[in-house]
């Protein structure tokens, strides 16, 4: 729906609540009437009454939608079930703006149970119907800090939303911001795992080559589930989420290193810390070393994101040349290290 002006809004409410009284008083003229058109009016004045904050009334408004769309869906299933499926979702979404949480869980099963019933007479339009209610119940168990049910229901609706094919294009931008969300939501919570799923299943949805900013964001979750679990001692799961973040690294970078060359270093960076843990000190610096060179040769590019990175790869390599009894080298990395923090810490102060 577009966007309209809060008098625009009040226009459009009035004019959508005349069309509906009309349609009131034909049925009480003509008891067991229905009019789609009366359904749809409904569900427009909704929508529009939840965007002017009147949640009551657009809760009441969809409600009204569901009841007429189920009747005509009883009289007639293949021309209305799916308009019944995507009613029920929107009703599922009014119940929980209105913090009525098993009432929006229950509508929007019976919505997901519809639409699937729906892909038998109308398979592409009932598809993005059916994704629109999974996304909506996936969200519900997320509010309900449900993360495996969040998963499996997004999972659900990944490969609904694929079996598509090319139809799915117009659908893209909707699916792609549920898993952000999501994705955001589960690394707000420090839940790595559950955000590196959702982040993987945002590439399974181009069939061609992922956009970078798509597999940057891969990237960004790898790299952070990687320093959490080497936090957590869980050292071989955290070496290996970073080495896919430096492959990934390496391949944005060979496209683009301008755009991608901090990425790189700071992968590199974490990696090396993630090796000093395993007692892999020669491959740590290594990596340390490449991470250094790069973050001076990327430093112009992205200084304010570069240089925190730079003292955390600092700090990794000054615990790397401990290890392996380079302690001067270490005193002089140490010191560079300190130098930078208290620059960026006196930056902070100023801000």
């Amino acid at each position: 729906m577009t966007s309209l002006s809060s008098a625009e809004a009040c226009g459009e409410i009035a004019r959508l609540s005349a069309i509906a009284a009309d349609f009131r008083r034909r049925m009480e003229a003509d008891p067991g009437s229905l009019y789609p058109a009366h359904a749809e009016t409904l569900l427009q004045l909704g929508a529009l009454l939840a965007n002017q904050g009147e949640k009551e009334n657009a809760l009441e408004a969809v409600a009204e939608s569901v009841l007429l769309f189920r009747a005509l869906a009883g009289a007639q299933p293949a021309a209305f079930r799916l308009h019944l499926a995507s009613a029920l979702n929107s009703l599922s979404g009014r119940f929980s703006e209105a913090g009525m949480a098993e009432e929006a869980r229950a509508t929007s099963v019976e919505s997901v149970e519809i639409a699937n019933l729906a892909l038998a007479d109308q398979p592409d339009q009932a598809r993005y119907v059916l994704v629109a209610g999974l996304i909506n119940q996936a969200g519900l168990s997320m509010r309900n800090d449900d993360a495996e049910t969040t998963i499996a229901v997004l999972g659900e609706a990944v490969r609904t939303f694929c079996d598509g094919g090319e139809a799915g294009a117009p659908y893209m931008a909707p699916m792609i911001e549920a898993l952000h969300r999501a994705a955001m939501g589960f690394a707000e919570t420090d839940k790595w795992e559950e955000a590196i799923t959702l982040r993987r299943m945002m590439v399974s949805l181009f069939a061609a080559e992922p956009p970078s900013a798509i597999l940057h964001l891969l990237g960004l979750a790898l790299q952070q589930g990687s320093a959490a679990m080497g936090k957590a001692r869980r050292h071989a799961e955290a070496a290996a989420l970073g080495e896919e973040a430096v492959a990934l690294g390496r391949t944005l970078c060979a496209a683009d290193a301008a755009v991608y060359g901090v990425f790189l270093a700071q992968t590199l960076g974490n990696l090396a810390g993630r090796r000093h843990d395993m007692g892999e000190n020669h491959a740590g610096l290594e990596l340390a070393l490449e991470a250094v060179n790069l973050f001076h040769t990327s430093m112009g590019e992205e200084p304010g994101t570069a240089v925190p990175a730079l003292v955390v790869t600092l700090r990794n390599l000054t615990n790397i040349l401990s290890a392996l009894g380079l302690t001067e080298q270490a005193a002089t990395v140490n010191e560079q290290r300190a130098q930078l923090q208290a620059t960026l810490e006196l930056q902070v102060s100023k801000v």
